[in-house]
């Protein structure tokens, strides 16, 4: 259930730089994340370590968007409209 907050704070309309930002960041996270996890000189439990933290960015990262989306249909936006 999204508060009255995360309504507010997520329902915009248009862009907003801080959120674009922040997903920008946590995009480039993960693929860094990524990149380290299949990188044939990572072994073992760092492969593990590294796909472990790439699946919590992505988690947090869709948490981000679906947050969003429920937000801007909350607020009577279209939700196709500026999502990253």
């Amino acid at each position: 259930m999204i508060t009255e907050n995360q309504k507010k704070a997520f329902g915009f309309s248009g862009t907003n730089l801080l959120f674009d930002e922040v997903i920008r960041f946590l995009q480039d996270t993960q693929n860094t994340l990524v990149l380290q996890a299949i990188n044939s000189a990572t072994k073992g439990e760092d492969r593990v370590h590294f796909c472990g933290q790439a699946d919590g960015v992505n988690y947090i990262l869709s948490a981000l968007v679906d947050l969003r989306k429920e937000a801007m249909k909350l607020n009577g936006l279209t939700v196709d409209e500026d999502l990253a």
